[in-house]
């Protein structure tokens, strides 16, 4: 995933423009791909143990399948930018394919 630290403060200016309480928990989703679902099972014992849980593993097509791991807390744009950073790094580590990105929503 192309990481980008400007883009992420735009995006939670614009999340406080819409009424959103960016300095209280939220919940995060992040995404990672790749065709093997073993090894996103492998990548996922890596962040057990920090508090993320499935939300979901399915397959998205013919090919590949998306891991989904969430966690409820307080991020803040550079945090969130080095986390970011960090799933990449992971996912490379791993040997998946890809880290796809995040979404948040209201916990």
């Amino acid at each position: 995933m192309d990481a980008s630290l400007d883009r992420l403060h735009s995006f939670f200016r614009k999340m406080t423009a819409d009424g959103w309480d960016v300095a209280g928990p939220l919940k995060w989703g992040f995404f990672f791909v790749d065709p093997d679902p073993d090894k996103l099972r492998q990548l996922f014992g890596e962040l057990e143990d920090h508090g993320y849980h499935i939300e979901e593993l399915h397959q998205a097509d013919d090919q590949d399948w998306v891991l989904q791991v969430s966690k409820t807390e307080v991020l803040a744009a550079e945090k969130l930018h080095r986390r970011n950073l960090a799933f990449n790094e992971l996912a490379a580590g791993c040997g998946v394919a890809l880290y796809d990105g995040w979404d948040v929503g209201q916990k």
